[in-house]
């Protein structure tokens, strides 16, 4: 429910620019044939990347602009070769969710004149440029800092917390933004923050089970599950539920609030999640490319950081409390 309230308001959003009604801060200029090329490999079971591409899309057609994906298939290769050609292609700015988020600088020397817009795999700062290479997404720092914060509350009477701790892609920037600000937070408790298991299931549902199998037997004594996504909390629900371990006595903690992420919190198989909003993250970088597509720039908009390099849509805590409005 919660996500539908947030796509009416987006479309009300663009109706109201879009016809002329307002002239407000952060609105873009019109579509007007704007043509945007999305380069992205899409992932079994996480349906996170075809949202936002969803997202862009429906937002580009609410204004006169198109967004049309073309799936790099894990090949750095393809995607380059897709961003060379998009020019000559009559493509007017670039959406990417970059491969290898350190080739940047290749991908930016490939879109020649054209401007990019990262998104959900953060190049290096050093690799932006104000009105021209974007970054936007969610601040990763803020979901780890929501998982600390539950997992304190939670465990406020105890001194000393065993952590079983599943990490996305070694070196992703949601890996590494969401790993880096948990630790921080738990670690800054006072409480003594045993890390019992530690691994990078690559954001993997199957990955994850094989690792808590594998830490259940071995004798691995652990209070609570933290996953960098809701893939890998429902790969850690299935190896919990092969062990006989009860779920009710074993907190599980993702990121993405994704359908399957939310039921299980209401089900009561996992307890915490944190809302990345996909289409909105994907409707605001499709407004940012068709604005400096246009020659305009996006300095103004409200979701714009200060160091004018970042558009950050922000994540949400998602609990029992809540799960069922984010259905």
């Amino acid at each position: 429910m919660r996500k539908k309230i947030l796509s009416l308001i987006l479309l009300v959003t663009v109706c109201i620019s879009g016809c002329g009604l307002s002239s407000s801060k952060g609105s873009s200029s019109g579509g007007g044939g704007v043509k945007i090329l999305f380069t992205y490999s899409q992932e079994e079971g996480n349906a996170f990347r075809d949202t936002l591409a969803e997202g862009a899309q429906e937002y580009a057609e609410s204004v006169g602009a198109v967004v049309e994906c073309d799936y790099a298939e894990n090949s750095l290769e393809k995607q380059i070769e897709s961003i060379k050609s998009a020019q000559s292609n009559g493509y007017d700015a670039i959406m990417c969710i970059a491969e290898d988020a350190t080739t940047a600088r290749q991908l930016e020397a490939a879109a020649g004149d054209l401007p990019i817009i990262f998104c959900n795999n953060a190049p290096d700062d050093a690799t932006l440029k104000e009105d021209k290479y974007i970054y936007c997404a969610s601040d990763e720092g803020v979901a780890g800092q929501l998982q600390a914060e539950y997992i304190l509350n939670m465990f406020s009477s105890k001194d000393e917390i065993n952590v079983l701790l599943l990490k996305g892609l070694d070196g992703h920037s949601a890996t590494v933004g969401r790993t880096k600000t948990l630790k921080e937070g738990l670690n800054a408790s006072g409480k003594k923050i045993n890390y019992v298991f530690e691994d990078f299931a690559d954001f993997d549902t199957n990955t994850a089970r094989q690792y808590v199998n594998f830490a259940v037997s071995k004798g691995i004594q652990f209070d609570i599950i933290v996953c960098n996504n809701d893939a890998m909390a429902r790969g850690a629900i299935q190896a919990c539920q092969d062990n006989n371990i009860n779920l009710s006595d074993m907190p599980i903690l993702g990121v993405d609030a994704t359908q399957d992420g939310c039921q299980a919190i209401i089900d009561g198989e996992m307890v915490f999640t944190v809302y990345q909003p996909a289409a909105p993250q994907g409707a605001e970088a499709a407004k940012a490319a068709i604005e400096l597509a246009n020659g305009g720039s996006i300095s103004d908009f409200d979701s714009i950081s200060s160091d004018k390099l970042h558009l950050w849509v922000p994540f949400e805590s998602v609990d029992a409390s809540n799960a069922k409005d984010y259905l």
